[in-house]
């Protein structure tokens, strides 16, 4: 696989999961988050079931070995991600959503240094703080009042959370994981995290086995094809071919093209959201500038994004 390639299907991953926020705020106004998560995710599954045989087949001894950690990555990355995601985009913007999973790859930085005991710089921690100024701006609306006064909209706060639970995903499989392709990893992980949705969507919603609208269906459908089986299987093919490091930078992309999705659409932007999309990039591209591409290593430091 050619460079250009690799990059055409990751600037198309970053496109997918941008348009998700956008169809995942039109779908969460009509049927509740958990059972759009749940279809969402068993679509997904069912056809990553077949797709990983097909690709490599299943190692059943492999995913025995790794259960535990898996299971954490199903229900902290699918299940706790998409909860507080979905439910976050019933109150805030699809385009703050974006603009706040855009700190993710900073999070990344810090847990890493944390779980798996990675050094951070000091240039890693300025675009941390570059980070943090932005998000801060985003969801304070720009106002300091609200931001001393901690006013902030409950739906930012969900996605932030859901921003953590995407970064601890991230992290676990490098220290935790083994023997087992970063395929496997996403077929394991989409497969358990549908089952826990689906477990809880049938005790917690009424509309979980009610037939959806045409639209509703179609939006779930576009969810489960393009902002996750398609993306995750070409994320992780940027994974295996230049590393976690390399394709990291390419979730900057997600916040311009969920903004452009949004003008297209006749929203419009805000100079806090503009002041707050600029800070969350470069706060991003600074602390990224210095790590090196994986090339030669195949890393499952971040096997999936499920937007």
């Amino acid at each position: 696989m050619t460079w250009n390639t690799i990059y055409l299907k990751l600037i198309l991953t970053t496109l997918f999961w941008a348009a998700v926020f956008h169809v995942g705020k039109y779908a969460v106004a009509l049927m509740s988050p958990l059972s759009i998560g749940a279809w969402r995710f068993i679509i997904a599954g069912l056809i990553l079931i077949p797709v990983v045989a097909w690709q490599g087949g299943w190692s059943l001894p492999a995913v025995h070995r790794n259960a535990l950690p898996l299971l954490a990555m199903s229900s902290i990355g699918v299940f706790g991600f998409n909860v507080a995601l979905f439910y976050g985009l019933r109150t805030t913007s699809s385009v703050n959503a974006a603009l706040i999973m855009a700190f993710n790859p900073t999070l990344v930085v810090v847990l890493s240094a944390l779980l798996n005991r990675e050094q951070v710089s000091y240039r890693q921690m300025l675009g941390l703080l570059l980070g943090l100024s932005g998000v801060a701006v985003v969801v304070s609306k720009g106002s300091w009042h609200a931001l001393t006064a901690l006013s902030f909209s409950f739906g930012d706060l969900l996605v932030l959370l859901g921003s953590l639970c995407w970064a601890i995903y991230s992290v676990i499989p490098k220290r935790f994981v083994s023997g087992i392709s970063s395929t496997q990893v996403a077929g394991s992980t989409v497969v358990g995290g549908a089952m826990i949705m689906a477990m809880f969507a049938a005790f917690a919603t009424s509309d979980f086995l009610a037939p959806p609208s045409t639209s509703i269906m179609a939006a779930i459908l576009f969810m489960a094809l393009f902002g996750s089986v398609l993306a995750y299987l070409w994320w992780n093919q940027g994974v295996q071919e230049i590393g976690a490091a390399g394709v990291a930078v390419f979730i900057n992309l997600v916040p311009i093209f969920a903004t452009l999705i949004g003008l297209l659409r006749g929203q419009s932007i805000s100079m806090a959201q503009i002041g707050g999309a600029l800070l969350v990039i470069a706060g991003v591209m600074y602390s990224s500038m210095q790590m090196k591409l994986a090339v030669s290593k195949p890393d499952l430091h971040r096997p999936c994004l499920e937007h």
